[in-house]
């Protein structure tokens, strides 16, 4: 069992076998730390386009409160962060920050014909920079 686990999402409904994973290995006694990171667009702060951002973080706020919900069916301890900023550097940083143990990533499946495709996905740039292990669910 693993007491901490991060589970970075986006806003698809692409990540139901990472969150089942996350919450297998957290089992009863862990915790699965959702994370979501709002991309600050380049010239566009927070501070100025305020409204814009907590349109954003409302619509995060939504799909974590889901995702958790599925946790707690599992009887499954977690909890939700929303970050704004680059989405690797935050994902990293947050683990840092948090002692992550293990961070359950969905990652794009291989396409034979577009080999190089993966590599610039953000589960891949995540485990080139993690502090800790990742696991790379498909």
């Amino acid at each position: 069992m693993l007491h901490k686990i991060l589970l970075p999402v986006d806003m698809t409904d692409r990540h139901a076998p990472a969150l089942a994973l996350a919450a297998d290995m957290a089992g009863t006694g862990g915790e699965v730390v959702l994370l979501h990171v709002i991309e600050v667009i380049a010239g566009l702060s927070v501070e100025e386009e305020k409204p814009f951002y907590q349109r954003l973080e409302k619509a995060a706020q939504a799909h974590l409160e889901r995702l958790g919900g599925e946790l707690v069916a599992r009887k499954v301890s977690s909890r939700a962060v929303i970050r704004f900023g680059n989405r690797v550097a935050e994902v990293a940083r947050f683990a840092v920050e948090d002692s992550t143990e293990l961070i359950v990533l969905t990652a794009p499946r291989f396409a034979p014909n577009e080999p190089a495709a993966g590599l610039a996905s953000l589960s891949h740039q995540v485990g080139l920079f993690s502090p800790c292990h990742v696991l790379l669910v498909k």
